[in-house]
């Protein structure tokens, strides 16, 4: 995209690393984060990088507040959600800002179920049926038979059923979330089972110190890692604790139901969360790199995966780190050529063991002068 910074013109190892970003797949339904190009009355156009643009539905744009338009200034991050991808080539996405924003709220929503965690809120309003929360913008139910016993006596029996609860407006409840529907709009907590949950989850936790070693069960596996139960306690099991090699979807690691041997990482007694890892448990391949692995070394690698900024290879040799070549070093014709599971002969050009990273060149590999030492 005209105007988008690229990484070619440095020298500089890490900074050029730093640079990238990973390329964007449109699809309908993807939350997208992208950056303001221009925001009016008529128009709001975002730049969602990957050669793609996007704009915000016309009647989305109409019914925006005037805050919410000058909220988006040229240059500012947004969130938003595809509406739809079918496009020819050049022309915009289609999006959404407020659909982006309630997906994330979900999304939200669904992480904090899934960790179990508990949360305060108040009761805004009730119904014959129990009292109403709000998450955010979520509206959340709390039933009856899911409120804490304690509340049975403040119950109002007589006049209006749908008072029977209003005693409860103004209270702060201690909740944890048990269903997350968004396509029925259905977010329904409980006050019973946090109080539950809080008492046995602490004693667990209690027990569990960071460097132990335990015997857990994956409850779930999610984009960002899985969560794994422990002695009846989920922990996080976050992606990049999965292997020491770059692991792009938790689920070619670990699948719901596998019993696996997990190292305590954290454990956050306040918070009431834990922290687990897998790669702990395994030898750290950057730390066994040998000296025949140096700057201007050749080796035989991989080519893993392909990017619109070069490719990832993983050395023969050793598989457990991962490396890149930008298509700075490997021309034009050969990027056109590459495919997953090539493998081929590369220089490395680029090395930092304490931040795990490796470049390779394709270019490079007859055609290679050392780097000048002061």
């Amino acid at each position: 995209m005209e105007g988008e910074a690229t990484p070619e013109d440095s020298t500089d190892f890490n900074a050029l690393l730093d640079s990238y970003s990973t390329p964007v797949i449109c699809r309908p339904g993807d939350i997208l984060e992208g950056t303001v190009v221009t925001a009016s009355r008529s128009v709001v156009l975002i730049d969602v990088g990957g050669k793609c643009d996007a704009l915000v539905h016309p009647q989305e744009v109409e019914h925006l507040s005037t805050m919410e338009l000058r909220r988006l200034r040229p240059g500012g991050r947004v969130r938003v959600y595809v509406l739809n991808a079918d496009v020819e080539e050049g022309e915009p996405l289609i999006v959404s800002l407020r659909k982006a924003a309630q997906q994330s709220q979900w999304e939200h929503a669904r992480r904090l179920m899934e960790r179990g965690e508990t949360l305060e809120l108040e009761v805004k309003a009730s119904n014959k049926g129990g009292v109403i929360v709000f998450l955010d913008r979520l509206r959340g139910f709390v039933p009856a038979s899911q409120l804490h016993p304690r509340w049975r006596s403040r119950q109002r029996l007589d006049g209006d059923p749908e008072s029977r609860w209003s005693a409860l407006i103004g209270q702060v409840l201690t909740l944890k979330i048990i269903e997350v529907t968004p396509e029925s709009n259905r977010l329904i907590l409980s006050e019973r089972q946090a109080s539950d949950g809080m008492r046995d989850k602490q004693t667990v936790l209690a027990s569990l110190q960071p460097g132990m070693v335990r015997i857990g069960v994956v409850s779930n596996v999610v984009d960002f890692g899985a969560f794994v139960n422990v002695d009846g306690v989920d922990g996080l099991l976050h992606i990049s604790e999965l292997s020491w090699r770059r692991v792009r979807n938790p689920a070619e690691i670990v699948h719901v139901g596998q019993e696996l041997k997990v190292y305590v990482l954290d454990v956050d007694l306040e918070r009431g969360r834990l922290s687990l890892s897998l790669k702990r448990l395994q030898p750290d391949p950057w730390a066994n790199l040998p000296p025949t692995i140096v700057v201007g070394a050749l080796v035989e690698a991989e080519i893993v995966s392909l990017v619109p900024f070069g490719a990832f290879a993983r050395p023969l040799a050793y598989p457990q780190i991962e490396g890149l070549i930008h298509r700075s070093e490997m021309g034009r014709e050969t990027m056109a050529q590459l495919r997953k599971g090539t493998v081929l002969t590369l220089r490395i050009i680029g090395l930092d063991r304490d931040r795990r990273r490796i470049a390779f060149s394709i270019k490079q590999v007859e055609d290679w002068k050392p780097p000048l030492t002061d």
